[in-house]
């Protein structure tokens, strides 16, 4: 059998009482997906924990197989995977935002005017990342530099879960104090920080905001999990990073993401997933006609297409279709909602019984997913 796995970051969404209870995704046109419901399993999958910040990567960890709860230690080690960065297993990498702070004297005392440095020019942002690295790195403490800005601390043989590590979006027109790092183990993390306010002075954003500590998790290959050899194809850096840590085959989906995924069944590869985030920026900026759009386009552009070069192979195949996390549009942020899910296998007469796939329907059926590394097992059950 073949399978493909599409996994649309953001694509779920609440109903909007202004909009009469829909959503993007029962109101967007979508007549493949919908055709597909009539004969698939479709419900409802818990891929975040309650009263918990949502984790885009731990839900996508754990749509890939892998139990999150035992084996997901933060997402910064899958970013440096992708770049070929790898760490040694004892070290310990954090997240690092470059932010604005206030001029007051006392760095404890200064206030978060924004926590983005998208405005800034490549040429100031390689100076300022060279004058950090060369700074405030030493044998214990390195700086790597990622794609768009971004920036990795790599603390050789670190303490994880070194302290409390605040996001700097909670910190933004606060006074940081209440947000810095605590505990014994994160006052090296501190010192960075508070030294990274004195040297960027300068620049238009003044000072490092560390945070997220990740370990790299020991998991075995998906192939020797499940027997099947897999590629991931995605636009975003981290799930590239799983996809190696995962011991698969690995594509960025800029360009034809399409015909990237079919050339991978061509190669004879087993499984393929599929990741793209476009619609969490959406979901954050509240656009509901636009995820309404993408979703649109995934049907038509990525699972019609899909779906129809598998039919056409002879082969039994397999496809499944899930959110990673929910972002209503008209909140601007995620929560911790379970989301929808759809599986379909050639060869079987299911009637689910709906006409429309989306977050209500699910919801209607008996199928709930307590534990989100478990879903993948509903495709693959006649694996083998």
């Amino acid at each position: 059998m073949k399978y493909a796995v599409l996994i649309e970051g953001g694509m779920s969404d609440r109903p909007i009482p202004d909009y009469n209870g829909i959503t993007p995704l029962s109101s967007a046109d979508k007549p493949y997906i919908d055709k597909l419901a009539e004969c698939s399993e479709t419900g409802l999958v818990k891929t975040a924990e309650l009263f918990e910040e949502p984790s885009i990567e731990r839900a996508v960890f754990s749509l890939l197989g892998y139990d999150a709860k035992k084996f997901f230690k933060g997402s910064a080690f899958f970013s440096l995977f992708d770049m070929g960065v790898m760490p040694d297993k004892e070290d310990i990498v954090f997240k690092c935002s470059l932010v604005k702070l206030s001029d007051e004297e006392v760095y404890e005392e200064k206030s978060m005017i924004s926590c983005s440095a998208e405005n800034m020019l490549s040429y100031e942002f390689d100076c300022l990342f060279d004058e950090i690295s060369e700074r405030l790195s030493n044998n214990i403490f390195r700086f790597v530099k990622g794609r768009n800005r971004d920036i990795f601390l790599i603390w050789k043989k670190g303490e994880y879960y070194a302290g409390e590590f605040s996001p700097p979006e909670k910190a933004v027109s606060q006074c940081i104090k209440s947000y810095l790092p605590s505990g014994d183990f994160a006052l090296p993390v501190y010192e960075i920080m508070k030294k990274s306010s004195q040297i960027l002075e300068d620049y238009s954003s003044n000072a490092l905001w560390i945070w997220e500590s990740s370990a790299m998790p020991e998991v075995e290959s998906f192939e020797k999990k499940f027997g099947l050899k897999g590629t991931m194809v995605s636009d975003r850096d981290f799930a590239r990073g799983m996809g190696r840590l995962a011991g698969m085959k690995v594509i960025s989906s800029g360009g034809d993401a399409l015909e990237k995924i079919l050339s991978e069944f061509r190669a004879g590869q087993d499984i393929v997933f599929f990741y793209s985030g476009d619609m969490h920026e959406l979901g954050m900026q509240g656009d509901f006609d636009g995820k309404e759009e993408k979703i649109t386009e995934f049907d038509s552009d990525i699972l019609k297409p899909v779906c129809e070069y598998l039919k056409e192979s002879g082969e039994e195949f397999g496809i499944m279709v899930v959110s990673d996390i929910c972002v209503p549009s008209y909140l601007e942020r995620r929560v911790s909602d379970p989301v929808p899910y759809l599986v379909y296998k050639s060869g079987e007469n299911k009637n689910s019984g709906i006409s429309s796939f989306d977050e209500n329907t699910s919801a209607d059926t008996d199928n709930y997913i307590e534990k989100p590394h478990e879903l993948i097992k509903r495709l693959l059950s006649r694996h083998g």
